[in-house]
């Protein structure tokens, strides 16, 4: 009777380190669940930021180019924009400047930041980069043309 008590006394124990070792696990997965998804809300977050801030960069030189053509139509200018986000080669991203706007759009368009240019010269505004690696891209004005780029203009 005293061995059979002490049997089901480990066999109790046993499987009390069994449901302490499975407690521990799942709030070892839960934790690990919760900090990834944390990191990822931050990654996200810092991601759009990036971009944004690339994007304020862009427009703001958009705007000093055009400020140049008002004061002289003959007027040239090259600025470079260094970038955020330069090594990032996975998100797709291309910056794409219009007569009325600056966007930043993935290549499936899931994000899309747009800042709206005044254009308020008599410069035509165009050009398309894809950012996959760039880590300055040139905004410059030359005949009249505000154009976004990687290559520095030779004027």
């Amino acid at each position: 009777m005293i061995i059979e008590l002490r049997e089901e006394e480990a066999a109790a124990t046993e499987i009390g380190y069994i449901l302490t070792f499975f407690l521990g696990l799942m709030f070892l997965t839960t934790f690990s669940v919760w900090t990834f998804d944390i990191q990822q809300a931050t990654e996200e977050r810092w991601t759009n930021e990036a971009i944004q801030e690339n994007l304020r960069e862009v427009s703001e030189a958009v705007e000093r180019a055009d400020s140049a053509m008002r004061i002289d139509s003959n007027a040239s200018y090259a600025e470079p924009i260094y970038l955020r986000l330069s090594a990032d080669t996975g998100l797709g991203l291309i910056l794409l400047l219009t007569e009325e706007s600056v966007t930043i759009t993935d290549t499936s368009e899931a994000r899309m930041f747009t800042q709206d240019i005044s254009a308020a010269s008599d410069a035509t505004h165009s050009g398309e980069v894809n950012l996959a690696g760039v880590s300055i891209v040139w905004v410059s004005l030359q005949n009249g043309n505000i154009t976004i780029g990687l290559e520095q203009p030779g004027f």
